[in-house]
């Protein structure tokens, strides 16, 4: 490590100063101060360090200015290969791939304490003295498995892996401060990391077998605490094996040693910009004089990059880390409470837990604790400061912060001192105007209370309860008189957040003071004086102005009825409180047949130890190679418009960079598509060439030597449109404008649909909406392309699709196919988005390594991914329906709108009539498919494309009905089962079919019956509460025509084991070890013998995409096949060896005597019907809806499945598990919005767009898998679990709304309403019909 630098500070200014190298004799250094021109002499006063030095997994490291300050630990650790377990995605904090441990000064107990962070939000130079531990520090299967891993491993908490070292890091931080958690704690801990596969159940179950009021098992327990923290070997930083001979010192390898907690000052001096790190208050404020006019920004936690991107590290001059000044931890309690500005959230939040009992803080900080743990993240706690959510509160007024909510109801003072060190104490609301340059905020003073008198009450009201901003946030101060009607003794503080630039309700503050609260004429007056003097801002990405409107007031009432309890009605005491959710728990119920494993066996996935350690390598894991490039899209953001021209030149003048490629680089004969023509799909262009279909729409690539170059340089190209048009992106708004695509499928018919509808006693006729859904898989579409020797190219990507994909790349380059080899190992989660959609960014990274005649990576980031990449396909239905009186269904006419995109590619339309009949037997029918045309990227196929809104859309028809006979919906779908014997409306006669037996059961299982009863009894008591149920059942048809695959097993002679390839691709389905299972079963040898290779286009050749949840059954059908015909083989040389010759032994005598030991099978599945079979299954759930919010949550889920015989039932239920949570999403929390004007995709990113997170789960989940049902059209007597969970999750829909309508009952609004998917809190809340003149007292 270089000496320290020493600091020089002039007696008068203070300014600091470093001097030029060379040896000061006796420390001492004369010269002119160049702040203030005094002349002076002067010794240095402290050393001040030029690089900074930290430890990852006990190795130490020592950086300086080789690394531009902006950099990210996550990019360093990446690009270092120091951890490729770390994994990337967001880069905004808000997925939660990127957790890594990091020991951090804790405040209140003044020592170091171990936290998980976002590492995509920390930079580089931030982990001065830090002592950083990654997956790879815990354990391996080589060294052994820390107990974690091993946890999540044991749970089957680990699909397709991708997040599964971030659920170990936040639990590993967790319980290094907190090794004897309950479940609670727990579960509240878990809210960092999104996972798209298991649907969170068995994550959460596998971390909370840790807690100390679990029940004891094998698998649960507290963990001992020396085992907690690994033995780290210090020469390789992995954990220690014993076997290297190095001898571990006192510091038990764990690096605690070896640097500390960066005591020394820093400033790093790189070619873009300089970082210092000041230690004391002093050193500070010489630096904020000295720079106060530059293009500074202070830096704590960095977490403001994540929701602006201005704030983003490369767009300041000046850095400083203010981390390492003790002073500014400080906490004094005499007489009012002072919080040092660099406490973090959760410093803040274990203070007020602490200190929540104590007579000065009782009135306000239990609530505050409640209040903190619903913002952000643990790991964005963890690191971001008060203090800077204040500052950027400051430099964006319209931010909602839950910090100011919560400082300003209080009415806190900030202490703010500048250069200079004068110290000034303001208010909240005038730090807002006040000129913050040269400026820091040192503490705040927050009020104690001695009275019993104070009511406070912070809210916070958001999308999705864990991870969000919300939508309003209130905070409410006043001090009443109990025994005077509550009177308001002095003017009350009203804090509102997400309304407008205005945080106060300055005029019913006014009002208020002096009026008793208690008053129902004072209560109605003030809510109408709330209601006018509330203006909401319009944002299309925002929530409706009229619902946060309404929830400002909502928000007052509760607390008025909270703070006036006495004051309400029984009924209405529910208004007061908000949703109590308890500790989830989940149910599994299944049967084995032992006599048959492995096949049957419930196991988890054979790589899940690799993948919870973070040893599983996806695409962009993969090292680098000798001359590889990076190549990043150039993206359009107008959706409608004519390219005039594009100016790459300030791009091209970036270090770096190497190339901007448009549509005119690919090669002659090449073609400007990136869709499969063999598979009868119509154009896309690669590369925009002139027109602009869509906002997000590919117009070039850039080429550069590293991925954050390559992303800035694409933003820094210059495009200039003509003929700009307003683009339209709302699906209602084209069917007006008739923006159709020609040739649409033909109407599909069964019957005389008109004929039976008029002849009905009764009809109802109506219209139901579906919106789309990313597809939010947590590895983005990726590849790397390396041009070959043979003039060819081979390829590794992210697709489903590896046939096609080799297509795709041979058209563009206008190159044989057969001089294309793709290979896949592992997706990163996938759910239709890599069928086709990969085919644009291999064709683009193709072009690029063709072009630059150089290996060439192109990852996309999360936003160009979901601005770039289709989604699940918005649909529209206009329906009628005639039916009897007692609801039996006659006739069924319905047009179905499918939002399309700009291409018709993936309408999923012509699926539409083999699936809406969903359960139910209507002779009549007739379904008109229309194709819409959009300014949107072409939608594509989404777990379920065509089914999930197809059933969604027969399920919203039986509402429908039933509520127009004012019967229960069970009773109407019942009514109209499928039955044994029957013919659905395609042909298909239903030899099997149990819904009728299996729904009976299963709400039998659930006491459907009694709960029935107990919903209806909770209603009656609850005002603002209510509660519903509804059961969903599913016919789930599944087709295995066009499931050609490639299967190849090879048994090896030297040792008797056996390599597979197969036609399909891991993505978390657990496709590799189902296949595994039944070699192993059909062999009859262990399945430790059993390797699954990677997929590659050789072997693969013509095989069809991986999906339709066909993929796993139909490559088990081939392995069945290779091994018959091995064993035909195999078996007349078993027999002619004496005695009971082992596995090997058969083997080598095969090979001796020419035995082909190899067998390939191509599967070919014919059958006459449009399904081989159908999935039968039914779901019950039951929601809780707060009517003044609409916030909801799921109470319990019980789901029975027809899954035949389960190949594996861990892995099955894992997969309906996961799919019912992303039906949840769906339907419940997951919405696109658009820019009106340009056609932007306003929901790129993890700010605004909210896939579900563990407290979305239902709160008691159960699922059972039938027993004694076979499949005799089966593999293997199995049916598949991967699409039709999600065909139930609308159950979860359907039992808010019923509660909407006990809500509405109440206001004599019980009639029919459509309740459109997804329905957010907003539509909920709005739904429900609330009124402010409907809040009083009830009295």
């Amino acid at each position: 490590m270089p000496l320290p630098v020493p600091c020089l500070k002039c007696p008068v200014c203070a300014v600091s100063h470093t001097p030029v190298s060379g040896h000061l004799k006796n420390g001492v250094y004369a010269s002119t101060c160049q702040n203030c021109g005094f002349f002076f002499k002067f010794r240095a006063v402290e050393d001040t360090a030029d690089t900074l030095t930290f430890t990852v997994n006990g190795t130490q490291y020592t950086v300086g200015n080789d690394y531009d300050p902006s950099m990210t630990l996550l990019e360093w650790l990446r690009s270092q290969n120091v951890s490729m377990g770390t994994k990337k995605l967001c880069l905004e904090g808000g997925c939660g791939v990127c957790l890594v441990s990091v020991k951090l000064y804790e405040p209140v107990t003044t020592t170091n304490q171990v936290y998980s962070v976002n590492a995509c939000m920390v930079q580089l130079y931030m982990c001065d003295g830090w002592e950083i531990t990654t997956v790879e520090g815990l354990g391996n299967p080589a060294a052994g498995l820390h107990q974690i891993q091993q946890r999540l491993i044991q749970y089957n908490g680990s699909q397709c892996g991708f997040c599964s070292p971030g659920q170990v890091m936040n639990m590993y931080g967790f319980l290094q401060r907190n090794p004897a958690p309950t479940k609670q704690q727990v579960e509240d801990n878990f809210d960092a990391t999104i996972c798209r596969c298991t649907g969170y159940r068995s994550i959460l179950d596998a971390m909370k077998s840790f807690a100390v009021d679990t029940t004891r098992s094998k698998y649960s327990g507290p963990i001992d605490i020396e085992d907690l923290t690994p033995k780290l070997c210090k020469t390789s930083g992995t954990p220690c094996t014993g076997k290297c001979g190095h001898k571990e010192g006192a510091d038990n390898g764990r690096g605690e040693n070896s640097t500390q907690q960066g005591s020394a000052p820093l400033h790093i001096v790189s070619t873009t910009a300089q970082w210092f790190k000041p230690t004391t208050l002093p050193a500070l404020y010489a630096l904020l004089k000295q720079y106060r006019d530059a293009n500074y920004r202070l830096v704590f936690g960095n977490t403001g990059f994540g929701v602006y991107n201005e704030l983003a590290p490369n767009n300041y001059d000046i850095l400083i880390d203010t981390r390492g000044i003790k002073a500014l931890y400080g906490i004094d309690f005499d007489p009012v409470i002072v919080l040092g500005a660099n406490l973090s959230f959760s410093n803040l939040l274990e203070l007020f837990e602490r200190m929540g009992t104590d007579p000065a803080t009782k009135a306000y900080f239990p609530d505050f604790t409640k209040h903190m743990k619903q913002v952000a993240s643990n790991s964005i706690r963890n690191v971001a400061c008060w203090a800077g959510s204040l500052m950027l509160k400051h430099k964006h007024l319209d931010f909602t912060s839950d910090i100011y909510t919560m400082l300003e109801t209080v009415g806190t003072k900030l202490f703010i001192v500048d250069g200079d060190t004068t110290e000034s104490q303001v208010s909240l609301e005038d730090f807002l105007t006040l000129d913050m340059k040269g400026k820091v905020i040192i503490a705040a003073a927050l009020p104690t209370y001695n009275t019993d008198d104070v009511f406070i009450k912070t809210f916070r009201v958001a999308p999705r309860l864990q991870l969000s901003h919300g939508y309003v946030l209130a905070g409410f101060n006043f001090k009443l008189d109990k025994n005077d009607n509550f009177r308001v003794k002095v003017k009350p503080t009203m804090v509102f957040q997400g309304i407008s630039a205005k945080n106060h309700a300055t005029n019913t503050e006014n009002y208020l003071n002096g009026k008793q609260l208690g008053d129902p004429q004072v209560l109605k007056t003030a809510l109408t004086t709330l209601a006018q003097e509330m203006a909401p801002s319009v944002d299309p990405v925002l929530a409706s102005p009229l619902y946060r409107k309404n929830l400002a007031c909502a928000l007052f009432y509760k607390f008025v009825l909270n703070a006036c309890y006495v004051k309400s009605a029984p009924r209405f005491h529910s208004g007061s409180m908000n949703l109590n959710r308890p500790v989830s728990s989940g149910v599994q119920t299944y049967d084995t047949v032992k006599q048959d494993w492995p096949l049957d066996e419930p196991m988890t996935k054979l790589d899940a130890a690799y993948q919870a350690c973070g040893e599983a390598k996806y695409l962009d894991d993969l090292p680098l190679v000798q001359g590889e490039l990076h190549a990043a899209f150039v993206i359009s953001n107008q959706g409608n418009a004519t390219i005039t021209y594009m100016d790459a030149t300030a791009a091209l003048a970036m270090a770096g960079v190497q190339k901007f490629i448009t549509a005119s680089d690919i090669p002659a004969g090449g073609k400007n598509s990136f869709t499969s023509h063999s598979q009868g799909m119509k154009t896309e262009e690669l590369l925009c060439s002139g027109q602009v279909l869509y906002a997000g729409q590919p117009l070039g690539i850039i080429v550069a030597a590293d991925p954050q170059t390559a992303l800035k340089a694409a933003s820094m190209v210059k495009v200039a449109y003509s003929n700009v048009q307003k683009p339209v992106t709302d699906l209602n708004e084209a069917i007006q404008l008739k923006s159709f695509f020609p040739d649409p499928p033909d109407p599909s018919t069964a019957g005389d649909a008109a004929k039976a509808i008029a002849s009905s006693a009764r009809r109802v006729t109506g219209s139901i909406q579906m919106g789309t859904q990313a597809h939010f898989h947590m590895e983005t579409q990726a590849s790397r392309c390396v041009p070959n020797d043979d003039g060819g190219l081979d390829v590794q990507c992210t697709t489903q699709w590896i046939d096609a994909t080799g297509e795709v790349i041979a058209g563009i380059l206008n190159i044989p196919q057969s001089a294309v080899t793709v290979e896949v190992k592992r997706l990163g989660g996938a759910f239709g988005a890599k069928i086709t959609r990969n085919f644009m960014t291999s064709g683009a990274c193709a072009l690029a390594a063709h072009v630059m005649q150089r290996p060439v990576r192109l990852v996309m980031d999360l936003h160009t991914n979901m601005r770039a990449v289709g989604k699940r396909n918005p649909y529209y239905a206009q329906y009628e329906v005639g039916f009897t009186d007692e609801g039996k269904l006659n006739g069924i006419n319905v047009t179905v709108y499918g939002d399309c995109g700009s291409s018709p590619n993936g309408s999923g339309l012509s699926s539409m009539f083999i699936c809406i009949d969903n359960a139910y037997n209507c002779a009549n029918w007739k379904v008109t498919p229309v194709l819409v045309k959009t300014n949107k990227a072409s939608n594509t196929a989404c777990r379920a494309p065509g089914s999930l809104p197809a059933q969604f859309i027969m399920e919203s028809m039986m509402e429908h009905v039933a509520k127009s006979l004012n019967k229960d919906p069970s009773d109407v779908r019942k009514l109209n089962f499928y039955t044994k014997g029957q013919v659905t409306p395609f042909g298909m006669k239903l030899d099997y079919c149990n819904l009728a037996p299996l729904v009976t059961q299963l709400e039998t299982s659930c006491n459907l019956a009694a709960r029935k009863t107990e919903v209806s009894v909770f209603n009656q008591a609850n005002r603002w509460k209510k509660r519903g149920l509804s059961m969903v059942p599913t016919k789930f048809g599944i087709g295995w025509l066009g499931g050609t695959y490639n299967v190849f097993v090879a048994i090896y002679h030297a040792d008797g084991t056996i390599a597979i390839e197969h036609g399909g691709i891991e993505m978390g389905q657990g496709i590799n070890t189902k296949t595994a299972q039944v070699c192993a079963y059909e062999l009859g040898v262990p399945m430790s013998l059993i390797r699954v290779k990677k997929g590659s286009s050789v072997c693969n050749a013509n095989s069809m995409t991986t999906g339709g949840s066909i993929t796993s059954e139909l490559n088990a059908m081939g392995v069945i096949e290779c091994c018959k015909a091995l064993k035909a083989r195999i078996d007349p040389i078993r027999q002619k060896m004496p005695g009971t010759p082992t596995w090997q032994q058969v083997v080598t005598q095969c090979y001796q005597k020419g035995v082909d030991l190899t067998s390939h099978y191509y599967t070919f599945p014919v059958h006459k019907e449009p399904f081989r079979y159908n999935v039968y299954a039914a779901t019950v759930t039951e929601a809780e809806v707060d009517v003044l919010t609409g916030q909801c949550q799921i109470i319990r889920s019980d789901m029975l499945y027809d899954c035949g015989e389960s190949m594996n039932p861990e892995l099955d239920i894992g997969q309906m598990e996961g799919g019912f949570m992303m039906g949840l999403g769906y339907h419940l929390t997951e919405k696109e919005k658009f820019d009106p004007t340009t056609g932007e995709v306003l929901t790129y990113g993890t700010w605004e767009y909210k896939p579900p997170m563990p407290k979305d789960i239902p709160i008691d989940f159960r699922i059972a898998l039938l027993k004694n049902a076979p499949n005799s059209l089966g593999v293997l007597r199995s049916k598949t679990a991967g699409e039709p969970p999600l065909m139930m999750s609308s159950s979860a829909l359907f039992a808010i709304k019923h509660a909407i309508e006990a809500a509405r009952a109440e206001i004599g609004q019980d009639t029919f309403f459509i309740l459109n998917s997804p329905a957010l809190v907003e539509d909920i809340q709005m739904a429900c019909k609330v009124d402010p003149a409907q809040f009083t007292f009830g009295q």
